[in-house]
Order: C-alpha cells, then sequence, then structure tokens
C-alpha cells in the first residue's frame, strides 16, 4: 500500500467509509440522506462536507465508484474495497484520549455560569432539559427505521448519555437552589 493510503482515517472519514462499508453499494446522495435521517447532529453532513470525503476516500484506494449506466448526472454507486474495510477495523480498534471523555459543549458552557444571573441559569438548566428530553424523544422514534448490526446497543449508548445528562442537569438545579438559599 502507497505511504498516501496510510494517513489515518479522522474519525468524519471513518465514519463515512463504515456507512458505505454497511449500505454498499451506495450513491453519494444517499449518504447525505442517511445523515439526515439521524438524530445525531455532530457529523459533518453537509454536501460541501460529504463529497471531498468521498473523493479522498477515492483517491486513496478506500472506497470504488462505479457509475450507474444510463444516469446523466454522473451518479455513482460507491462501495468498499479490502484496503478501506482494513481502515474501518483498524479506526474501530483504535482509542484515543478523545474517545473516552467526551466533548460536552453543555458541560462548558456552565463554566461561565458566573456571567448569567440566578434567574438566566435556571431558564438555561429547563431549556437544556428540554431539548435534552426532546432529543430522547427523536432517538425513540428513530430507533425502529435502523437496521444496522449492533444498532440496539449504538441506540442504548446514546439514551443513557441523555439520560445521565438530565441526571446531572438535576445536580445542576440542586447546587442552583442551594446557592438561592445561601
Amino acid at each position: 500500500m502507497a505511504a498516501a493510503k496510510r494517513i489515518k482515517l479522522t474519525d468524519n472519514e471513518a465514519m463515512l467509509l463504515a456507512l458505505v462499508a454497511r449500505a454498499q453499494p451506495i450513491t453519494a446522495y444517499q449518504v447525505a440522506k442517511a445523515y439526515d435521517l439521524s438524530p445525531v447532529s455532530n457529523f459533518n453532513t453537509s454536501k460541501g462536507k460529504i463529497y471531498p470525503i468521498i473523493k479522498r476516500l477515492k483517491q486513496r484506494g478506500l472506497v470504488v465508484a462505479e457509475a450507474i449506466a444510463g444516469d446523466a448526472r454522473g451518479t455513482e454507486r460507491l462501495s468498499c474495497t479490502r484496503a478501506g474495510l482494513a481502515e474501518i477495523r483498524g479506526w474501530v480498534m483504535r482509542l484515543a484520549p478523545a474517545d473516552l471523555l467526551l466533548e460536552d459543549p453543555l458541560r462548558s458552557k456552565l463554566q461561565s455560569f458566573d456571567l448569567l444571573t440566578p434567574d438566566q441559569r435556571l431558564a438555561w438548566v429547563a431549556n437544556a432539559r428540554a431539548a435534552l428530553q426532546a432529543k430522547l424523544d427523536e432517538l425513540d422514534a428513530y430507533r425502529d427505521s435502523v437496521t444496522t448490526p449492533f444498532h440496539a446497543l449504538v441506540d442504548a449508548n446514546a439514551m443513557a448519555s441523555l439520560r445521565v445528562r438530565l441526571t446531572w442537569l438535576d445536580l445542576v438545579d440542586q447546587e442552583l437552589m442551594d446557592q438561592s438559599e445561601g
């Protein structure tokens, strides 16, 4: 394998490559639709991001594209190569520090609570709680539309993460109440 093909995949590249492997053959449009339908909002899902990732994966020999006969738009069906599957396996097996304690914008925002009034802090907690509950409801509705391997475990992780964040908001709420009484 050439040195250019050994470049470590970014998480976005690896997730897209893994999607291609699971759904192959799949078009770039179908990849974009799968991302659009997902309740996970942190994927780089714009067409301006998806198409360059696909181009890089093709250049690195991780994806092959086959033109769809008779398609005037030049649509291609994407499939994962053996090298692509090997890269996905390597990505899955690799555990980075960022995989262990995930970035959490809610936690980061809490560090600036001293800039808010007590009423603004309470409003923030209420809004965060409502948004997390809405995301739980969205995941619940999405659950039955997915048939990927291990989806039940993936779903359980997402649901547990949201529930833990709701429990954490209970702690924030209690701390804010204790501060207002003290």
